[in-house]
């Protein structure tokens, strides 16, 4: 290694070539909620939403608002995701710069589930995008299953986030798997309410 080699790395300097170290921010359990939405039969509106670093007590702070919800009106289903991130100050959120990527990585699948983004962002920055119906179905079950989620964010400015997750836990005696709120929610099955980790759709 030569001296201007040497004096760069040790100045901190990002040499051509060199990709400096992503960090990753680690979500917690109460980060994820279960929610869906009364529909009429034969119709249903399941999923997940990540609320990330909201019941951080941080000012200021990051948010970021990540939902999954899997749709269905008849034979007709979607996996809809929509997806937004604000710096919070003093209580007032601001949005940060739009999302142009977004995709999920989980520890049962080594390929990317990468999100079709559609439209323009809201105006608070949000965006909108579907997931293929078959890989939506294995990323759906992974988080029911309360297995690692990783989701990678790319913005309009050049600035990226990774988010690390644990999946939705079922508390329940007997829930879980077939019987997870997702699988029952898919089913007709009204959730039970409960503030601290489901959330009905108004």
């Amino acid at each position: 290694m030569n001296k201007c080699t040497l004096l760069a790395l040790l100045a901190g300097l990002a040499l051509p070539g060199m990709v400096p170290a992503q960090n990753v921010v680690k979500l917690i359990m109460s980060d994820v909620y279960f929610q869906w939405k009364q529909m009429p039969k034969g119709s249903a509106i399941c999923g997940y939403s990540i609320l990330g670093n909201h019941l951080s007590r941080d000012n200021p702070k990051i948010e970021w608002d990540i939902n999954i919800d899997e749709i269905v009106q008849g034979s007709n289903r979607v996996v809809g995701v929509s997806a937004g991130t604000f710096t919070v100050k003093d209580k007032t959120r601001t949005a940060r710069a739009p999302i142009t990527e977004l995709s999920f990585n989980t520890e049962d699948d080594p390929d990317p589930f990468d999100v079709r983004l559609m439209g323009t962002p809201n105006a608070d920055n949000g965006v909108r995008g579907v997931l293929d119906l078959d890989r939506a179905a294995k990323l759906l079950k992974t988080i029911s299953d309360d297995r690692q989620v990783v989701a990678t964010l790319k913005y309009v400015d050049g600035t990226s986030d990774i988010l690390k997750f644990a999946g939705y836990r079922d508390t329940r005696k007997f829930g879980g798997g077939k019987n997870s709120r997702f699988e029952e929610c898919l089913r007709g099955m009204t959730p039970h309410v409960s503030k601290f980790d489901t959330h009905p759709l108004p």
